[in-house]
């Protein structure tokens, strides 16, 4: 065909437009009579994937906080009087038991005020005093006074007596009732005077008692210029020293019970309802601590009832199985916290997460999205943090994707890293595979 195409074109006078025609013939064919390729298939790729089984149980959510040591038997002593400092006898970190001296106050000022006040008291002692006797002399006064009436009425009638039969005048009659209402008002005024009396030793008795507390007061201030440990403990500070004048309410040292240590942590608010209700139950919630590199063992005993302003968190107190010694107050330590145990509860890894809620299973080659609870978190026997889940679409034929895959999506092809190791976990219900 091409030989018969020549021949027409060299019997043809050779133009621009005849040889642009037979150029684009020759182009056509050429075209129309290439070989054809063959498709090339591109195979899908199949992401690499590490699993764990999914195995639904008890488990306990770890938290992982820190907690400050503290002391519920933490005293800072203080001065009640104003004195001079005349002897320190401890210094910081001396160890001490209950009623020891500690520290000297100048009782000179202390010992005057006890003097006057017990004056004051012997004084309205003696005004009390005074008074029952001048009440018992009235009394006697009105018990004779009331015989006198008895005589005055009397004398009073037998005068009335005699009038009538014209033994004695009017005048003697006159002045039988005049003595008579002398009488009788002799007796009114003595019964005001006794009356008045009993309301003066009244208040009397008052005043001895403002003065007996006002003596005892005094007596307390000399006590307290003599200062005691109130409770076994060690010294951990000493701000006053020999001669310094000290106010009512100056500190003088801080004093604290190394075997009453406790730890103050603060648990999201999140799990507070849920460590309420498990002590209101009496479950035990342990938690490990290390200080100094020693473990030590606590357990929480209480929440406060409040929520700290501006954290998200309740403040919540442990207590030590075995104290340490010499433990400084104040040290913020690392506190692992067992909650109460969640039941169906799978332990994943926490790349196993994706976002808040979501999780990846295999079903056969690929993925599939699941929407989990996450109900805590907790560190392996390994050290390595995983995340607990829950959720009704996973049972423990399911094997969760443990590697992160930036374009996870539902479908993704993914080939197990070790299919044979997945299935024996699987069929053995182990825990979690680890990387």
């Amino acid at each position: 065909m091409m030989n018969k195409l020549k021949q027409v074109i060299s019997r043809l006078r050779p133009g621009p437009v005849a040889i642009l025609l037979a150029a684009i013939v020759v182009a056509v064919l050429l075209v129309t009579t290439r070989p054809e390729r063959p498709a090339i298939s591109i195979p899908e790729k199949a992401w690499s994937v590490d699993v764990v089984p999914a195995v639904p149980s008890a488990i306990r959510p770890t938290l992982e906080l820190y907690a400050r040591i503290e002391s519920p038997k933490d005293a800072r002593l203080s001065s009640a009087v104003e004195a001079d400092v005349l002897e320190v006898k401890v210094q910081d970190g001396d160890r001490v038991v209950a009623g020891d001296e500690l520290l000297v106050l100048d009782e000179r000022d202390a010992r005057f005020e006890l003097l006057q006040r017990a004056a004051d008291v012997q004084e309205i002692r003696a005004q009390i005093n005074l008074e029952k006797q001048r009440l018992r002399r009235n009394e006697e006064a009105l018990y004779k006074e009331r015989e006198l009436l008895e005589l005055t009425v009397s004398n009073a009638e037998r005068a009335r007596s005699l009038y009538k039969d014209n033994l004695v005048s009017l005048s003697n009659v006159d002045d039988t009732a005049e003595e008579l209402k002398r009488q009788e008002l002799a007796i009114t005024s003595r019964q005001l005077v006794i009356e008045e009396g009993q309301i003066r030793k009244e208040q009397l008795a008052a005043q001895l008692q403002r003065a007996e507390a006002l003596r005892d007061k005094a007596q307390l201030s000399l006590d307290r210029t003599r200062v005691t440990a109130p409770f076994d403990g060690v010294i951990s500070e000493v701000d006053a020293s020999v001669g310094d004048r000290v106010r009512v309410g100056d500190e003088l040292m801080r004093l604290h019970n190394p075997e009453a240590l406790e730890l103050r942590t603060q648990v999201p608010t999140r799990f507070a309802s849920r460590v309420r209700e498990a002590l209101d139950t009496g479950a035990d919630i342990g938690a490990q601590t290390t200080i100094s590199g020693e473990s030590y063992q606590t357990r929480l005993t209480r929440l406060s009832g409040q929520t700290r302003e501006g954290s998200g968190s309740v403040d919540a107190y442990l207590v030590f199985e075995n104290a340490p010694l010499n433990a400084p107050l104040g040290t913020t330590v690392p506190v692992r916290l067992s909650l109460p145990a969640e039941s169906d509860a799978i332990a994943v890894p926490a790349e196993a997460v994706y976002g808040r809620n979501r999780v990846f299973k295999l079903l056969g080659d690929r993925l599939a999205a699941v929407e989990v609870e996450r109900v805590g978190e907790r560190m392996s026997a390994e050290g390595r943090s995983e995340v607990l889940i829950r959720s009704d679409d996973l049972t423990a034929d399911d094997l969760i994707v443990s590697t992160k895959i930036s374009s996870a999506t539902d479908g993704l092809l993914v080939r197990v890293r070790d299919s044979e190791a997945a299935d024996a976990m699987l069929a053995a219900g182990e825990g979690p595979a680890r990387n």
